[in-house]
């Protein structure tokens, strides 16, 4: 297999990039840099808000009215 000359000083686990230590790396300090613009809900990775975004706030999906609590958006 491929070199991981990446290592996470913290738990050991290594990496081939150095980008994916850094983002790794947050998982520890419990930074959320990237927040939904939609429900305020903050993640460490930009992926996992792209996810975020794709599911809980696709076109059908049920979103609760903040103010009143209502579901809306369902089809």
């Amino acid at each position: 297999a491929g070199e991981h000359p990446n290592i996470c000083v913290e738990c050991g686990k290594s990496f081939a990039q150095s980008a994916a230590l850094l983002a790794h790396r947050r998982s520890h300090g419990g930074q959320k840099p990237f927040a939904c613009l939609d429900c305020g809900k903050s993640f460490g990775l930009s992926a996992n808000l792209l996810r975020h975004r794709r599911g809980a706030h696709a076109a059908g999906t049920p979103q609760s009215c903040r103010d009143c609590g209502k579901e809306v958006g369902a089809t």
